[in-house]
């Protein structure tokens, strides 16, 4: 009698778990989804922020492009809103520049630093010879790029978008990237030892954010924290 007492009541355990617990699994991951919430490639896009964006993301620099293969992050466009969302408090956001079956090409950026940037004089002249027109507004200077972008690959400007030093970018140019006395984060022409110091810091924050990251922070966490701060 016991044992037809103890197979009855595994029967209705199993029953309840198919019937009430899964269901309400399921459902809460399905929420945690549509909300950004936590899960792998969540994780991964943060992992992938941390090691190729972390200059920007603490005030270092005025942008980094990324690229992101769909097929190892598919929620791409959609973590791409959601981390606006985040990272609107900081003054950071994300642009799609250039989009393939496979790839999608992000530009993480400072909103402020990187307008500031693409008007000082020296920089504006260069973008007015490839037919940008200063502007306030970003969105207009991101509409020629990503049309120029559609026709090559890496147009000649992408340095100036990317907070290059000038002599850097005017050395690129004048040379199709060949004859450069230095190769790092960046092909550099001039000021070998002043470039490898910033690559030296750039690498302590990729250090930093990824570690940090590792020990179970999120990334808005760590870059309220420490945005703007001395840690490299």
């Amino acid at each position: 009698m016991i044992i037809n007492i103890n197979k009855k009541r595994k029967e209705f355990i199993k029953i309840f778990f198919y019937l009430y617990i899964f269901p309400l699994k399921l459902s809460i991951t399905i929420v945690q989804l549509l909300k950004g919430g936590d899960y792998m490639t969540n994780a991964k896009f943060e992992n992938t922020l941390a090691t190729f964006c972390s200059p920007v993301l603490f005030g270092k620099k005025v942008s980094n492009l990324v690229s992101v293969f769909k097929k190892e992050i598919p929620e791409v466009a959609f973590l791409v809103d959601e981390y606006n969302k985040k990272f609107k408090s900081h003054g950071i956001k994300i642009e799609n520049i250039c989009e393939c079956e496979k790839r999608i090409l992000l530009l993480v950026y400072s909103e402020d630093n990187l307008l500031k940037h693409l008007k000082e004089k020296n920089v504006s002249d260069i973008l007015s010879s490839y037919g940008y027109i200063e502007s306030d507004d970003l969105n207009e200077y991101f509409h020629i790029l990503k049309t120029r972008m559609a026709k090559e690959e890496f147009p000649h400007e992408i340095g100036l978008f990317l907070g290059y030093p000038l002599s850097d970018v005017k050395g690129f140019i004048d040379n199709n990237g060949r004859n450069y006395q230095y190769c790092g984060y960046w092909k550099v022409y001039e000021n070998i030892n002043e470039a490898k110091e910033m690559f030296s810091t750039y690498d302590k924050l990729k250090a930093f954010t990824v570690a940090e990251l590792e020990c179970g922070r999120k990334l808005d966490s760590i870059v309220a924290q420490f945005q703007n701060k001395c840690i490299a």
